[in-house]
């Protein structure tokens, strides 16, 4: 279940986020809890200072234990219309189709809104699973490529 993202989450997320592993794709390092604190604060205010994007954030968890597991988010250009599509499931709760799940969730709900023209991911070369549920979400390679990422994308 996707539950909108809350600064209080950092405690719990600090330690799905904590496997440097999860970087190798990603780049960058695991956060600390102040770091996370920090990063939700501004998250949630929804929007960039600018207000030409909304931010969507939810932590994804288990329906039954409620276990936070990842996240999904959303980066909404609002002049082209563009939603950049995120998710990260910690390293212990990988292959159990969580990404796919809690990602799924949110293209339903993106396109349900009439101002979402385009579906977009970032995704490295060599992360072959993000790139299998990006293919399971109906994405796929835009041969584009932006800050070293392979541009995927559904119209």
């Amino acid at each position: 279940m996707l539950v909108p993202l809350d600064v209080s989450d950092a405690e719990e997320m600090v330690d799905v986020l904590a496997d440097p592993v999860l970087y190798e794709h990603m780049g960058g390092q695991p956060p600390g809890l102040e770091e996370l604190r920090e990063r939700y604060a501004r998250q949630t205010g929804g929007r960039s200072a600018d207000g030409k994007e909304l931010w969507f954030n939810w932590i994804a968890r288990t329906r039954e234990s409620r276990t936070a597991v990842g996240y999904v988010q959303v980066t909404f250009n609002v002049a082209g219309g563009v939603a950049d599509l995120g998710w990260v499931i910690g390293s212990q709760h990988q292959r159990r189709g969580y990404a796919a799940e809690a990602a799924g969730a949110v293209i339903e709900w993106l396109d349900a809104s009439p101002s979402v023209r385009r579906i977009t991911a970032h995704i490295a070369d060599h992360n072959v699973a993000s790139q299998g549920v990006a293919r399971r979400l109906g994405l796929g390679p835009s041969g584009q490529v932006e800050g070293g990422e392979q541009v995927w994308v559904r119209d």
